[in-house]
């Protein structure tokens, strides 16, 4: 009864049998490998476009690579990141981007329930890059034409655009619309696509959409030590990951259930922002969260949304059974 991310599930059988097939025989290494040319091939046809695929362990290194590939070189001049000032970048990478960047600055902006407005990035004189979230660490989502309004004030800037997209699937699935329109036709330039949180064992994909990103990406990717030589176990789990659109069934499962926890909590205590994606987050009075960890539930309290806020997460593989559970055992309190 597991409420505290979506990352402490355990990962999809269809990944675990993956595996094992990508254990047999020889293969190249370092990326060259027939795997990883069927997950380039397979992303081309959800974007529906050319592009580049860099397969990485973590959603930390995704991030910050990608932006080291989207800043100039450092020294080159005074590089500003743009993001939400509740960005995972921010407050939970330790400096990574900044780290990986060689000293960009990341410049943090307000905006209500997690996301930034193209208004408040348009007051900006100056950026290198505009980084965001899909979905945002409030649960909330961008639509389509919010991503697009950003990706034009970016341009128009001559920033690049990164999206966090550690939960892209969760957006996509919720939103309904095509991959595509939430990044590379909307003007998205690279992606770090998430999969871990979502039925990986541990995958992460940098979705490059422009061929002089590609190439600037490549020396960061292999110097940082996160190109690893046996890719093929990278690959094999995200080439299941989207084989039959695994990684959109498992996203609709883990929203359906929070939309569920929601539901049965609701009239019994505040819902603080919106649910759109597979995040819950609600004020839960001190006295009932001990009474709710003595019957074994877990979760994580989140004060930076108020006192007495918590963030209940569901993923893939949350239970109705589990979801029912916690809504009883705050309607009996």
């Amino acid at each position: 009864m597991d409420f505290r991310s979506d990352n402490t599930h355990g990962c999809s059988p269809e990944i675990l049998e993956a595996l094992a097939r990508a254990n047999r025989g020889t293969m190249s290494s370092y990326g060259d490998d027939e795997i990883t040319a069927r997950v380039r091939e397979r992303c081309r046809e959800i974007f529906q476009c050319d592009l580049e695929v860099f397969p990485v362990v973590t959603g930390t290194a995704a991030n910050a690579l990608s932006l080291a590939a989207a800043v100039p070189p450092a020294g080159a001049i005074v590089c500003h990141i743009v993001c939400h000032e509740e960005a995972h970048i921010r407050l939970e990478e330790l400096g990574a981007a900044e780290f990986f960047t060689g000293g960009a600055t990341l410049v943090p902006l307000a905006g209500a329930a997690g996301k930034l407005a193209a208004h408040d990035v348009a007051s900006l004189a100056d950026f290198s890059c505009l980084s965001f979230a899909q979905t945002t660490e409030a649960g909330t989502l961008y639509t389509v034409d919010e991503v697009h309004a950003l990706c034009e004030v970016a341009r128009a800037r001559g920033a690049l655009v990164h999206m966090d997209g550690s939960r892209f699937a969760n957006a996509v699935a919720a939103l309904g619309c095509a991959p595509a329109d939430l990044s590379s036709r909307a003007g998205v330039d690279i992606l770090s696509l998430g999969a871990t949180k979502n039925g990986t064992m541990a995958a992460e994909l940098v979705v490059v959409f422009r061929r002089e990103l590609a190439e600037s990406f490549v020396p960061h990717w292999h110097r940082s030590g996160h190109r690893p030589s046996k890719m093929r176990f990278l690959s094999a789990q995200l080439e299941a990951y989207f084989a039959g659109d695994l990684w959109l069934r498992n996203a609709r499962r883990a929203n359906a259930a929070a939309a569920r926890l929601a539901a049965g909590v609701r009239g019994h205590l505040e819902i603080v922002r919106p649910v759109e994606a597979n995040f819950v987050f609600v004020r839960i009075p001190s006295q009932l969260v001990r009474s709710l960890r003595s019957f074994g539930f877990d979760f994580y309290p989140w004060e930076l949304f108020g006192e007495d806020v918590v963030r209940l997460a569901t993923a893939y593989a949350t239970t109705d059974e589990d979801v029912d559970a916690f809504a009883e055992a705050v309607r009996s309190g």
